[in-house]
């Protein structure tokens, strides 16, 4: 499968990459057509709720795939995760409604919780959603929030009181009280449309109330192997770009590849690109194992994509004038490759993660 998903990638995709992002707009269909002929919306999807489960060292080689053409086919596995969280926590109804339809290639989520004065810390969340004649009445503000105006439905955090955890609600973004709008272009996947959403006394009923945030913590976990995929995705893509270029570019008479201070940087490139494709496995398979894996997958975060920053960096430096053109693809990559720092947790908190969870662990292995 994951060969044939790369070549369809490469030759129905990547052709229109371009337009795309000079358009600033991605057309769904195109999205959910890679979706749906290989299967990837419902990966995370138990069998019993019509999805086809495979293990997530398969699924970040999915991630890679779509990093190496164009970042925003992302949106496809978060709509993978989400299906997979609402298998969980979701009664039969429920998901008829709104799991099975994300599986089908039918309908599209996508997570709204990062505030403006709180970002992704969600101890500080602030959004409230009231009790109100069987239903909820939500008021907040979410920001950041890729492609809100054009899927079915938000999975949206609010606390029903203050000091409660917050829970999760199913928002139609046509509903009255519920505004979202375009916050204007970004450095980079310029076909996504990061969105503001005001809700303004936002109405919904008691069954779209999904349970509290504790039942999507172990999903998100997930999500930084997602990323983590995607970014290697494009550092391998840019290091094949420097590798071409520079076997096939004279300078003073041989290749540059034949140059001492070009192999040192692509060495330091290969090995960048092979530890992480071997780190991240071994954390993926460390999921399917059922370990928590949380300290593992922080890592894999942090490394991989601030990784591909290093690897897109050096292609460009080793392509010259041609990386830097913007028909030579690697300067998009490099503009990709800093998204995922950001995303799914900025490495700064990782970095706070990963020390106390090595804190920790060296502690109880003193006490023992």
């Amino acid at each position: 499968m994951r060969g044939d998903l790369l070549d369809f990638l490469r030759s129905e995709i990547e052709p229109q990459v371009d337009g795309w992002e000079e358009a600033g707009h991605v057309p769904p269909e195109a999205l959910w057509k890679v979706g749906r002929r290989f299967g990837l919306l419902g990966m995370m999807t138990p069998i019993g709720r019509g999805g086809d489960p495979r293990p997530w060292t398969e699924i970040v080689e999915v991630a890679t795939d779509l990093g190496r053409i164009y970042r925003p086919f992302g949106f496809l596995l978060t709509n993978a995760l989400i299906a997979g969280y609402l298998a969980a926590v979701t009664d039969d109804l429920q998901w008829k409604r709104l799991g099975l339809p994300i599986v089908e290639g039918r309908a599209s989520s996508v997570l709204a919780l990062n505030e403006p004065d709180s970002g992704n810390d969600l101890s500080a969340l602030a959004s409230m959603a009231e009790k109100d004649e069987g239903g909820y009445r939500i008021r907040g503000v979410k920001t950041y929030i890729p492609n809100a105006d054009q899927v079915d439905f938000l999975l949206l955090a609010a606390r029903e009181r203050p000091g409660d955890p917050p829970s999760i609600f199913a928002v139609d973004p046509a509903s009255s009280g519920c505004r979202v709008r375009r916050l204007g272009a970004t450095m980079a996947l310029r076909g996504v449309h990061l969105c503001e959403i005001k809700l303004e006394g936002c109405v919904v009923s008691g069954d779209d109330r999904l349970g509290e945030m504790a039942g999507l913590w172990p999903h998100l976990g997930r999500s930084r192997l997602l990323t983590s995929g995607l970014a290697l995705g494009i550092a391998v893509e840019a290091l094949e770009l420097a590798l071409d270029y520079t076997a096939r570019t004279e300078r003073f008479g041989k290749p540059l590849n034949r140059q001492g201070a070009v192999q040192q940087s692509l060495a330091d490139m290969g090995i960048a690109v092979e530890t992480g494709r071997v780190y991240l496995a071994h954390a993926a398979s460390l999921v399917d194992a059922g370990h928590p894996a949380s300290l593992e997958t922080s890592v894999a975060k942090t490394y991989i994509t601030d990784l591909a920053m290093r690897v897109t960096t050096s292609a460009t430096q080793l392509m010259g004038g041609w990386g830097y053109l913007v028909s030579g693809k690697v300067e998009r990559l490099m503009r990709e490759a800093k998204l995922n720092q950001i995303v799914d947790g900025a490495n700064e908190i990782h970095r706070t993660l990963i020390a106390k969870s090595l804190s920790n662990r060296a502690k109880k292995e003193r006490e023992e």
